[in-house]
């Protein structure tokens, strides 16, 4: 390929990047005010001043374009987990780093709770087509790996034992979130941290668990 071709690929692409970023933020304040089943290719469009034939060769369907912000999504949170997990020095460290990244993260981005639980217009089961759902718990299952591994150790289960006690973790640490991001944990004097401290304390062995050490730059702890 000769140079000017190459230059002209190069620039294709750095404007069909532009494009897809545009995209992807104008389907996020879609999504925010209409939820999934509400979301219209029209609206995204309008959103991002542009034509719906325009967003086509980029995406085929609004599901799609959910599905590679989801994907964008538990990529950032894996990144920042495996960070906090890595600063750690003991298994039952990285258990403990790992729940308190996964929770700091959505607490901070907390669109992104929304989008993972498909939940701007109320708790419902949906999807994004089976490929892409299949693809997404794969990259779910990579976040919460960094639980179960170390959990594994500190608990000398089996591989196949750990899922159950993964599920318990990321379960209560989702309800947490919800009840903390819906203002319902206040009138109880807590928050989700102390709650993942509390969880940690059933989980983990004696003397493992945190004791009351903060890790979130939340105002409830």
């Amino acid at each position: 390929m000769s140079k000017p071709a190459t230059a002209a690929k190069d620039w294709s692409d750095v404007v069909r990047g532009a494009k897809r970023e545009l995209l992807l933020r104008a389907a996020r304040d879609e999504f925010a005010e209409q939820g999934l089943e509400g979301a219209t290719m029209r609206g995204i469009a309008v959103r991002a001043g542009c034509t719906t034939g325009a967003i086509y060769p980029l995406f085929d369907s609004k599901e799609a374009i959910y599905a590679e912000l989801l994907k964008q999504s538990l990529t950032a949170l894996d990144a920042y987990v495996a960070d906090a997990v890595a600063a750690a020095r003991t298994p039952e460290a990285r258990v403990q780093a790992a729940c308190a990244a996964f929770l700091n993260y959505y607490l901070d981005h907390r669109f992104e709770i929304n989008l993972g639980l498909y939940a701007f217009r109320g708790l419902k089961r949906l999807g994004v087509g089976k490929p892409s759902d299949e693809e997404l718990d794969q990259a779910l299952w990579k976040v919460l790996e960094r639980i179960a591994v170390p959990l594994t150790d500190v608990r000398g289960l089996k591989p196949s034992e750990v899922r159950p006690w993964v599920a318990l973790l990321t379960s209560q640490m989702i309800g947490a979130l919800v009840l903390q991001i819906a203002g319902r944990l206040d009138f109880l004097d807590t928050g989700a941290q102390t709650l993942l401290r509390m969880m940690l304390a059933q989980c983990l062995p004696d003397g493992a668990a945190p004791k009351g050490r903060k890790v979130s730059r939340n105002k409830k702890q």
